[in-house]
């Protein structure tokens, strides 16, 4: 009887999964079109955090960036002071003429208005940018690109390791998996946001791939969902057991890492391609694919730009943009744009702590928003070296130009 019941909970998740991914398919291949003939605005305003004064923002999308950004700006939940749709002929219009009686205007507009907006935004995004980590050079490379913890975790787990790994292609594995480890560590994690894959997609692939079960003592703590094509391993999709925080906080995350990359070393494999994640530095997807070392490119599957239209660099915006960097774009490159609200530009060593907190592989430098300064300061990480600190006895890592962006994640 338990078993029979079990089966029916889990028919009833898999029917409840699969509707909910079928209207976000719908609703993104629904996008274009109706993005062809309106749009949504939302103006919103609120106490921006640290600043703590008022700060008006537009939004222009027909997605959730706003959902996901306005948590990361206010205080608390910002009042809307108006809803309305736009049509979208007339977007050019309507963006020129309300970006001016804003703090800051946010567009999410699909690719073929680029060339009508690159010019009168002060930046460009994307929603979400990709990352892959270089393991062509060996396991000592690898270590050596590791930043904070995460050559702790490592050099760890090598000498004295808390975690083991098995291989599986069992689908009871694969089960065990997406509902008790992928589906609540998700819904945990993102909460109101959580972009669930079906269950059918996912198991496509683990069918042709496999899972890495991550182990502590006797018990599976954490999976990882990997696919192999070509000279790349892909983490597609990762889960903790239960979403539990107990062993996310004994490093079963850091665990799921380590053992791809050990995967990829042990079988000859140039690269570990770590998907998606949002383009904010304090994204913790972002920094923790970051401090493993990985590199950063475009996602060249992004059918919008994201687009930041600011009339004025006031005090408010150089706050929001040191509150949340982020990558933008400029003239093909990547860059980090960071808000910096002292009066006076940074000094050299001001700029060797932002490099250090902020250098990423893949990235051209760093651009700062100055308040009141109309360009950003340019901060070049290419044609010089940058010395990132070592953890204690380490050698120091030095970490050259970062050349052309991959065609990895």
């Amino acid at each position: 009887m338990v078993a029979v019941m079990e089966d029916v909970r889990n028919g009833a998740r898999r029917m409840n999964n699969d509707g909910t991914n079928l209207i976000r398919k719908l609703k993104h291949k629904a996008y274009p079109m109706v993005s062809r003939y309106c749009i949504r605005a939302t103006l919103v305003e609120g106490r921006l955090k640290k600043a703590g004064e008022r700060f008006r923002c537009m939004f222009v999308e027909n997605n959730n960036l706003m959902a996901y950004m306005l948590p990361r700006m206010y205080e608390e939940v910002p009042r809307v002071l108006k809803k309305w749709r736009i049509w979208t002929p007339l977007l050019r219009r309507f963006v020129d003429a309300c970006s001016r009686s804003v703090d800051m205007c946010v567009a999410v507009l699909p690719l073929r208005h680029h060339p009508e907006f690159v010019e009168s935004a002060k930046f460009k995004s994307q929603m979400l940018v990709r990352s892959f980590i270089d393991t062509s050079g060996g396991s000592e490379e690898v270590r050596r690109q590791l930043r904070d913890n995460k050559r702790r975790f490592y050099n760890k787990m090598e000498k004295n390791p808390t975690f083991t790994c098995r291989i599986s292609q069992d689908l009871k594995d694969f089960d065990l998996f997406y509902y008790k480890m992928h589906v609540p560590h998700i819904q945990k994690r993102f909460e109101g946001l959580a972009d669930l894959d079906a269950y059918e997609g996912m198991k496509e692939f683990f069918l042709k791939g496999f899972l890495l079960m991550i182990e502590e003592g006797d018990t599976a703590v954490a999976g990882v969902l990997c696919t192999i094509e070509k000279d790349t391993l892909f983490f597609r999709r990762t889960g903790i057991l239960n979403g539990d925080e107990e062993y996310i906080r004994r490093g079963a995350p850091s665990a799921k890492y380590y053992f791809t990359l050990k995967y990829a070393l042990d079988h000859g494999i140039s690269k570990v391609d770590l998907m998606r994640s949002r383009p904010f530095f304090n994204d913790g997807v972002y920094n923790t694919k970051r401090k493993w070392g990985a590199r950063v490119y475009p996602d060249d599957e992004s059918g919008s730009w994201v687009f930041f239209f600011i009339p004025e660099c006031s005090r408010r915006v150089a706050t929001l943009f040191e509150t949340n960097p982020l990558v933008v774009f400029k003239e093909d490159r990547m860059y980090g744009l960071v808000g910096w609200n002292n009066e006076d530009g940074p000094s050299a060593k001001d700029e060797g702590e932002l490099v250090q907190k902020y250098y990423s592989p893949g990235l051209d430098g760093l651009m700062l928003l100055q308040a009141h300064r109309d360009d950003p300061i340019l901060i070049p990480f290419a044609r010089q070296e940058r010395v990132i600190k070592p953890l204690e006895g380490t050698p120091a890592l030095k970490t050259l130009s970062p050349g052309p962006v991959g065609d990895v994640l």
